[in-house]
């Protein structure tokens, strides 16, 4: 389990682990009778397709709750500072509590929630809907660099589990319905309604393996972490995962964000399969160019100016034989610089070779940005590069695969 703040890709957003409508009535008279507005043929389509997905749907929401036993730790002295160990005495870390949310995936008890919610628990139970009863759960399998995680529970009644649908990600528009069901500060069963705002690259790292996220308006609290984003046809759309933290506070601010559910499906089998995998693999397992890069940001102003570097892109170090890159004629560095880092190492940048300043129309600053574009391409499908080498542009086509 963490008590983290922060979640490993997410920089400047927070983990977190009723719709207010005002209308006017042209035309409305004084004296008319005005029927009660809780009377059902009152409600408005939108809030009668909410009222419909929370009563079908809102069951299959889990109260996720971890405890960490207390454990003895050793301080985390830094290299050359070994020797001095002795002096340093070993602390007890304290039991430590959490919650989150979490949704049943079948009728054999898989639930699935946020990995940051469950990491180091030695603990780990679940409450359904209206049932104060705890039960205890198994890990079953993680992504750690996709901050997803996968529980099992052994219910006395399989008639206690309501599995919710998983939808379709790749197909959502902005302005469509989005629908939030949690447990925001322990408060168990809360639902939250508003759109999806945007469908946005990671705004937290470049080292980020979640490129893309669902932005969305619905209220999303500490505690709704691994909860299900639904749309409006009750199908869960994301996980809920981070909000936006401007002021230090992890509380609401109108800007939340869920992680796809595609991306969760892609390797759901792995994690059923006990796995947790690796950022390794999944880099492994997405379409890829074959080439290493460095962002131009890196290198500093002085060689951008010599080596005619452009303003912003990849710069090439290196082409994998056989890959889709070295098919296209990509080029790696033909020359390198070495730049001594104020911790004493030394950072070896690349030059001469192709720098990737557009994907598919899409300017490319990080690594993240390729990401965005590369594994959002269906099988098959070609990838645009305008890339520049000496000043020069040129745009080439080519079909990223797996590069083992």
């Amino acid at each position: 389990m963490s008590m983290r703040k922060s979640l490993i890709g997410f920089a400047g957003i927070v983990l977190v682990a009723a719709v207010a409508l005002s209308w006017n009535l042209p035309g409305a008279r004084a004296t008319g009778e005005v029927k009660p507005f809780n009377q059902p043929e009152a409600y408005l389509q939108n809030e009668r397709n909410t009222i419909g997905i929370v009563e079908t749907y809102g069951d299959g929401v889990v109260f996720v709750s971890v405890a960490t036993a207390p454990k003895v730790v050793r301080p985390n002295l830094p290299p050359g500072f070994e020797d001095f160990a002795p002096f340093f005495a070993p602390y007890v870390q304290p039991p430590r509590q959490g919650t989150g949310s979490g949704f049943v995936l079948d009728k054999e008890g898989y639930i699935l929630t946020n990995y940051h919610v469950v990491e180091g628990a030695d603990e780990i139970t679940v409450k359904f809907h209206e049932d104060p009863t705890a039960y205890p759960a198994k890990l079953i399998g993680s992504a750690p660099p996709l901050d997803l995680a996968l529980l099992k529970v052994d219910v006395p009644d399989k008639g206690m589990l309501h599995p919710i649908p998983l939808g379709d990600s790749d197909r959502l528009k902005v302005g469509q319905k989005a629908i939030a069901i949690g447990n925001p500060f322990g408060l168990e069963f809360t639902v939250t309604e508003g759109i999806i705002s945007a469908i946005r690259t990671n705004p937290g790292a470049e080292s980020s393996l979640i490129p893309r996220l669902i932005q969305t308006d619905a209220a999303i609290n500490p505690g709704n972490s691994g909860g299900p984003l639904l749309d409006s046809r009750g199908e869960v759309i994301g996980i809920n995962a981070a909000i936006i933290n401007p002021n230090g506070v992890p509380q609401f601010a109108g800007i939340g964000f869920a992680i796809p559910i595609n991306l969760a499906k892609k390797y759901l089998p792995e994690m059923r399969a006990g796995k947790k995998v690796t950022a390794e693999e999944v880099v492994k397992n997405n379409p890829r160019l074959g080439v290493t890069v460095m962002p131009v940001q890196f290198y500093p102003d002085q060689v951008r100016q010599r080596y005619d570097l452009p303003d912003h892109g990849l710069v090439v170090q290196s082409v994998d034989k056989n890959s889709p890159a070295a098919e296209a004629g990509l080029k790696g560095a033909t020359d390198y610089i070495y730049l001594q880092l104020p911790n004493g190492k030394t950072l070896e940048l690349g030059v001469g070779g192709d720098v990737i300043v557009e994907a598919n129309g899409r300017p490319i600053y990080d690594i993240t940005d390729l990401r965005a574009v590369l594994y959002g391409l269906k099988p098959g499908q070609k990838v645009k590069l305008k890339l520049v080498r000496g000043g020069k542009e040129r745009v080439v086509e080519l079909v990223p695969r797996v590069v083992k």
